[in-house]
């Protein structure tokens, strides 16, 4: 009786270090730090359910960068290539493996990557020189450890290298996760404390903040249909997420040409919609083992990106997967903005299945 007790006294402790993580970490959202490349989804199953499918534990290794805590041993052996063309000239890649030790836990590593393209470099009076590129890498290492039949915590360390042209920057940040799942396996909830840390080398002298994000998920399959449902809260750190618009700012001398805005103002939107602008949405079609169809919303995103006369499908996403004997093919569609979609796939096989 007192060895069940204090289980569940080590559980209730570590879920109660992941909630405390917000307060001993720097909240920011995206565009006000640096390595903002680890905010875009490597899995195309998690782009197509609006960017985040961290409350999904299935055995799917592409999710695992999401959240350490859905690794599994249904992950075991998995190995995971993604590829994203993102907006522009910009490609993402990732790259996993997992691991599970029984004496242990589950163990798994990967590689992110970005390159943003080549610019052509130009001083103040338009005189153009030599290119440069930039380039972003994240080293993952994940461990996860189931504590019970339900419940599993997982934890991320992430070496980060970034340079920009001349400038370069090296860091570390770490997720922490925990997740539970019901004994049926139709529900499961979580909570995961992402890219919390700091810079070590700075590329300028000066520190920047990193992209913290707290997130809440549940996701919900149906048991007498095909559909899995799925709703994170991410960015709970930052209660209001909605900018100042700059356009309500004082007036100056210089005249407004009509412009529009879509940055709402902090200070008048309501709270219902400070509420909506953490939420993203996301549904799962599984009419066979072998078929999936996905979409989602990004609520945020789409406030931010769309165009009042004509938003169109932007925050909006989709996508689908297939197994084909040892293989599963995914792909997402993404619209980031009326002009612009991102596309990405992904190929997840058992490396342990050849050689049985």
């Amino acid at each position: 009786m007192q060895k069940v007790k204090f289980k569940k006294l080590k559980r209730l402790s570590i879920l109660l270090f992941v909630f405390l993580i917000p307060f001993f970490a720097n909240a920011q959202t995206s565009g006000k730090n640096v390595y903002d490349f680890l905010t875009i989804p490597t899995s195309p199953r998690a782009a197509a359910l609006g960017g985040s499918a961290m409350a999904i534990n299935d055995g799917d290794i592409t999710l695992a960068n999401d959240n350490p805590a859905l690794l599994s041993t249904k992950t075991d052996g998995q190995f995971a290539m993604e590829y994203t063309n993102y907006v522009a000239d910009i490609n993402m890649g990732y790259t996993s493996y997992a691991k599970n030790y029984k004496k242990f836990g589950m163990f798994s590593i990967g590689m992110q990557y970005l390159n943003g393209g080549e610019f052509t470099r130009a001083d103040a009076n338009g005189d153009t020189y030599d290119k440069f590129s930039v380039n972003e890498f994240a080293f993952n290492l994940s461990y996860a450890k189931v504590l019970d039949s339900s419940f599993t915590l997982g934890a991320t360390i992430k070496p980060i290298f970034s340079s920009y042209d001349i400038y370069n920057s090296i860091g570390i940040v770490m997720d922490v996760g925990a997740s539970y799942t019901s004994k049926d396996k139709l529900i499961t909830a979580s909570i995961l404390a992402k890219n919390f840390g700091s810079q070590i080398v700075t590329y300028n002298g000066e520190y920047e903040k990193v992209p913290f994000d707290l997130q809440i998920g549940f996701s919900t399959k149906l048991a007498h249909a095909p559909f899995r449902f799925s709703i994170v809260a991410h960015n709970i750190q930052e209660p209001k997420l909605a900018y100042l618009n700059q356009n309500n700012a004082e007036p100056t001398n210089v005249e407004n040409q009509g412009e529009t805005s879509l940055l709402v103002d902090e200070k008048t939107e309501s709270t219902l919609g400070q509420i909506m602008r953490h939420m993203i949405f996301g549904v799962e079609f599984i009419p066979t083992q072998n078929f999936f169809v996905r979409a989602g919303l990004n609520y945020q995103r789409r406030q931010e990106l769309k165009f009042e006369e004509k938003p169109g499908l932007t925050g909006f996403s989709w996508g689908f997967g297939f197994k084909i004997k040892k293989l599963h093919f995914s792909y997402a569609n993404v619209r980031y903005h009326t002009a612009s979609n991102s596309n990405q796939i992904a190929i997840t096989t058992n490396l342990s299945s050849f050689l049985n």
